[in-house]
């Protein structure tokens, strides 16, 4: 079943089920309205002796005929006219006494027998009788004189009014459903129609990868006017084209690139290969093109783990959990200092985020390598952790301030960089790193004296928060080399 069908059913449904309740409500409360007249107007001729009740009619005393106690017409007798009051008066003894102009005998119950002997004053019984084929309302009362006095008057112009009645709930429920599940056709058509564009266009986008968002719209069509779900569903599929067509872009300048970053070390390891099969290469030379060999073997090694880091998505590998970032940047500088031999002085404080250990991990181990790759050994490096700010300070070349903000970008190299090994995929990963916990990456003016890196994380936790893992030694200076 299509959509526009169940909106339909949905809404001929809800009108069908609010109609049958109305109606029944409507047609319970009017019987009930009707009724209680009758029974007011019945109870009324028997508050007195109905032998000397004027509102009785031309009703003559009871002769004694119809003692028995099953409802009936004397032999005889004319048939009631519907708009007739039927009396008679039950005695103690059981015995009924009907007028003699009366066309038919009321029943009589054991009940109502047995209400004669009661004073007056006793709760009267009302109920619905059939004489004749005639629907009667009767009321028993009790006279408080041994005997009881009931009187009933046809309901045949109730019946007719509440069959009338009926008959119009009837057909406007049946009216009311039909106009109801045209107006839900409609409306399920016209609420629909944006819905089929929007999948008809992402299906087209799926069919032939155009994830273009200018191209969607146009095949959707107009976006809707009002700020309602469908509009917010084109809005989110826009998002996520835009978010898809600029992956693909990314994901194409990286091959581009890549391909580009591996063609000049193949070409050097194709060279140096042809030179290892010459026949009068001496020893001497051979023993430097293997050390070459090694080399860009490593360089491409370095390059195809820095790829594929920016090519994964590390977040849905890892999941986040509080990370003592102190400790982190600690560990991961006392490894450098070991490793390249650099003096590195840091001062912390206590700093714990929410985010994924490895991805911060190898953003702080990138920032501090590639000071270590430009620090002079003679002077030490500066690392400065507090306040959501990790700050890495080297003492060599440095960066125009022109290419700051380009070598986050992915295989950027500076002019004094080209020359060097690297990928220039590095300070790329920081800024990925970095943006995918909501911080920011920057490099910052250092006075023509060396390279500052800033690192800006949001804090989790407060310094000094005893529920924080943090260094025994926090806040104080700590010097590796």
């Amino acid at each position: 079943m299509t959509f526009r069908r169940r909106i339909a059913l949905l809404a001929g449904l809800s009108f069908v089920a609010a109609v049958l309740a109305c109606s029944l409500a409507g047609f319970v409360t009017v019987r009930r309205e009707m009724l209680a007249r009758v029974d007011a107007d019945l109870t009324s001729r028997v508050a007195t002796d109905p032998l000397g009740q004027p509102g009785l009619g031309n009703l003559a005393r009871p002769t004694g005929q119809g003692t028995g106690g099953g409802g009936g017409r004397p032999s005889g007798a004319p048939a009631p006219r519907a708009t007739d009051v039927w009396f008679q008066t039950i005695e103690s003894d059981g015995s009924v006494e009907t007028p003699s102009t009366q066309s038919a005998v009321l029943p009589v119950d054991d009940d109502e027998r047995a209400l004669a002997g009661q004073p007056a004053g006793t709760a009267p019984i009302v109920r619905d009788v059939t004489v004749d084929g005639v629907h009667l309302r009767m009321v028993t009362a009790a006279t408080g004189q041994q005997r009881a006095v009931q009187v009933a008057r046809p309901l045949t112009e109730v019946d007719q009014t509440l069959r009338a009645f009926a008959v119009a709930l009837v057909a406007v429920s049946v009216l009311g459903t039909i106009v109801a599940a045209g107006v839900g056709w409609a409306v399920a058509r016209r609420s629909a129609r944006p819905v089929q564009a929007l999948g008809a266009a992402a299906e087209h986008a799926a069919s032939t990868l155009e994830f273009d968002p200018a191209h969607f719209r146009r095949e959707a069509g107009p976006a809707p006017r009002h700020a309602d779900e469908i509009s917010r569903l084109a809005d989110s599929i826009d998002a996520m084209l835009t978010a898809l067509q600029s992956s693909r872009d990314q994901q194409h300048r990286l091959v581009l690139d890549a391909s580009h970053e591996f063609r000049t070390p193949l070409t050097s390891l194709r060279t140096n290969v042809d030179l290892l099969a010459h026949p009068g290469l001496d020893e001497s030379m051979r023993a430097d093109i293997v050390t070459d060999l090694q080399a860009e073997l490593a360089e491409l090694t370095d390059l195809t783990t820095e790829l594929v880091e920016l090519a994964t998505d590390t977040q849905t590998a890892e999941q986040p959990e509080l990370v003592d970032l102190t400790a982190l940047v600690r560990r991961v500088t006392e490894r450098a200092a070991r490793r390249t031999g650099q003096s590195i002085e840091v001062r912390d404080e206590p700093w714990s985020i929410w985010g994924r250990p490895l991805m911060l991990e190898r953003a702080v181990q990138n920032v501090i390598d590639n000071a270590c790759k430009w620090n002079p050994p003679d002077r030490p490096i500066e690392i400065e952790v507090r306040d959501a700010h990790l700050r890495v300070r080297d003492h060599g070349p440095g960066i125009p301030a022109a290419e700051r903000q380009l070598v986050f970008q992915r295989f950027y190299r500076t002019e004094s960089a080209r020359t060097t090994p690297g990928s220039g995929l590095g300070l790329a990963i920081v800024a990925q790193n970095v943006a995918a916990h909501g911080g920011t990456a920057s490099i910052a003016d250092a006075d023509g004296d060396g390279t500052v890196v800033d690192l800006w994380l949001p804090v989790t936790a407060a310094p000094g928060d005893a529920d924080v893992p943090g260094p025994a030694e926090a806040g104080s200076p700590a010097v590796w080399s």
